[in-house]
């Protein structure tokens, strides 16, 4: 019998983002293929989340946890207690010394490649990270080709070492929206038709100020009664945000909001004129997927991963041209005939993602290292 262990530390985050979503929906799909196996998944934290058989949720801890000391010593020494055949790290980085393989999921190089808010010592300490991690790990997992030509560009690696598993999409998310809920969160937050939404992350790489800019071009070219909807957005964020939009008189026209349930996020997309996505680099862009499953016309990115996601399915626009995304925003509220192709052409590209399929492709990777 194999004893697969998993590194679940963003599956337990007590509120799970981008990867830890991602990996919620993976395991979910992945553990019922492997019924005769032992699957323990550990963390530091267990935030009640539910997965099907054969998965055994196992919490450790180590004092004083500095340096990252969890995943360089606590965990390895639960491999070895636990015995395991196999261990999957699915977060970017690997414990030095493990008494077993080690499979790797990378999902970008960010702070190797832009300015992120990230310290010179942070970007040495995740460099000389990746570089042991990828070295020590018997097979990677890159969550797009973009991905994958971004590793072998930096690290020495072989090609037929790493493995590209795209991430699925729930078509089925959001399918059946309470009108009663959007009534109280329009009533909450003064939200309004017509708006766009966009992700208001404080990290560079989301573009938001370019994005507020080109809402504010785009409001003043068309003299429209518009909002902005910028979910996910912190304390930091709302304060540095708050000054561009002071700047560019659209405060009254942007809506700021903080970490939401899925549900909701899923009703804006789907009322709004368009997931506005525009970030300077992403590994995957999950929320592409999202808008489309649901109907949603998609602005995004012409650089990095997004157009490989995005494929013909959404308008590309250069992420460092305001303008460029304020036209984009005009053509796709203007234009009735473009809004019903994007939104066509969306329902049909998320057919090519699935979680059914991550999962059978991330357990032919494990096979793979195990062999």
């Amino acid at each position: 019998m194999i004893h697969l262990g998993i590194d679940s530390r963003d599956i337990f985050a007590s509120q799970p983002r981008g990867v830890g979503k991602a990996l919620i929906e993976l395991f979910r799909h992945l553990l019922p293929l492997i019924p005769g196996w032992a699957v323990t998944l550990y963390t530091n934290r267990n935030e009640n989340i539910e997965l099907p058989a054969p998965a055994r949720i196992k919490e450790i801890d180590i004092r004083g946890d500095r340096f990252n000391a969890w995943e360089r010593i606590r965990l390895p020494i639960a491999a070895l207690i636990s015995r395991l055949d196999l261990l999957h790290c699915p977060s970017q980085t690997a414990p030095p010394l493990t008494p077993c393989p080690v499979i790797l999921t990378v999902h970008d190089l960010i702070p190797l490649r832009m300015d992120d808010g990230w310290s010179a010592g942070e970007i040495r300490y995740f460099r000389k990270a990746m570089a042991r991690s990828i070295a020590k790990a018997r097979r990677i997992i890159a969550v797009s080709e973009f991905t994958k030509k971004d590793l072998l560009s930096t690290f020495d690696i072989p090609e037929n070492k790493v493995d590209v598993v795209w991430w699925g999409v729930d078509r089925k998310v959001g399918q059946t929206p309470s009108e009663e809920l959007w009534q109280r969160l329009c009533q909450e937050h003064g939200i309004r038709s017509p708006f766009f939404v966009a992700f208001g992350g404080e990290a560079p790489r989301k573009n938001v100020p370019r994005i507020l800019k080109a809402f504010s071009r785009f409001t003043h070219e068309t003299k429209g009664e518009f909002q902005l909807v910028l979910l996910g957005v912190t304390a930091t964020g709302e304060r540095r945000f708050s000054l561009i939009m002071d700047q560019l008189g659209i405060s009254k026209q942007v809506i700021l909001l903080g970490y939401l349930d899925d549900v909701v996020v899923c009703q804006l997309m789907r009322r709004s004129e368009a997931l506005i996505y525009t970030s300077l680099y992403e590994g995957f862009g999950l929320p592409i997927l999202e808008a489309m499953a649901i109907g949603t016309p998609v602005i995004t990115s012409n650089v990095t991963s997004m157009p490989e996601i995005a494929g013909e399915a959404s308008l590309l626009v250069d992420p460092g041209d305001s303008r460029a995304i304020a036209d984009a925003m005009r053509e796709c509220f203007a234009n009735g005939v473009l809004r019903a192709d994007l939104k066509a052409r969306g329902l049909q590209r998320v057919n090519d993602f699935s979680w059914e399929r991550a999962a059978r492709e991330t357990l032919a990777s494990y096979s793979r290292a195990l062999n």
